[in-house]
């Protein structure tokens, strides 16, 4: 997958992602965090795993939080520092993998994951999980956006299977994210599952429909909230 998005990120730039924030990510931030006064903004300490081009950071950082994020893929991580400076905001980013993250136990306020765990098998979301636990403070968030079994991609999307949930890549030109490479799409059983194994509670999932093509194709995505 580095080498995957590292291509994107070089022949397409900022055109490989979308340049605004996330709208799930917004709601949740304002559910939980957008009450706190600047100054208090500035002391939560909050980590986007696999930031890409940063449409979700510049936007964290506008909003006074003390802002961490990381990326496998090199260009992706030059993309968003110039799309930090772009907006003059800053935050602290650098090359990391998510199934192995460089900071020290306890150290987060809130981990968010918009769409890239989705992009490793059911194994590499277990280690996922594990670190993100590990990483954050007692009582610290995790949300995660991540696509659903119910979208057409995974019922119609073809491609060979490398677990029972997860697809090596998408074949089918037909529906979306064909070519977008390895892809797991969770069921809230499954991501429920995995998360109180990793030590998770207050696990909440709601499920979130989208439509293609005029209603004829469905996108399946899961907004998952716990804490540690």
């Amino acid at each position: 997958m580095t080498l995957q998005f590292e291509k994107q990120y070089r022949e397409k730039g900022f055109a490989s992602q979308r340049r605004y924030p996330n709208e799930a990510l917004v709601r949740f931030m304002s559910a939980n965090y957008l009450n706190l006064s600047a100054k208090k903004r500035k002391k939560v300490k909050i980590l986007e795993l696999c930031c890409g081009s940063g449409a979700n950071l510049w936007m964290l950082a506008k909003e006074d939080f003390n802002v961490y994020g990381i990326d496998i893929a090199p260009t992706g991580v030059k993309l968003c520092r110039q799309m930090l400076k772009d907006w003059k905001v800053s935050a602290k980013v650098k090359l990391g993998n998510m199934r192995k993250l460089d900071f020290p136990d306890n150290f987060f306020d809130a981990i968010v994951d918009i769409v890239s765990v989705q992009h490793v098998d059911l194994a590499g979301h277990k280690k996922v999980y594990g670190e993100v636990f590990r990483c954050l403070k007692t009582g610290g968030r995790f949300f995660q956006w991540h696509l659903g079994t119910k979208s057409v991609s995974f019922t119609k999307g073809g491609g060979k299977r490398i677990d029972k949930l997860t697809i090596e890549s998408i074949v089918n030109p037909k529906v979306p994210f064909c070519g977008c490479g390895l892809t797991c799409f969770l069921t809230p059983p499954a991501a429920r599952r995995m998360l109180s194994s990793a030590g998770f509670k207050d696990i909440n999932i709601e499920t979130f429909i989208r439509t293609y093509k005029n209603r004829k194709q469905i996108i399946e995505y899961l907004a998952i909230q716990c804490k540690k």
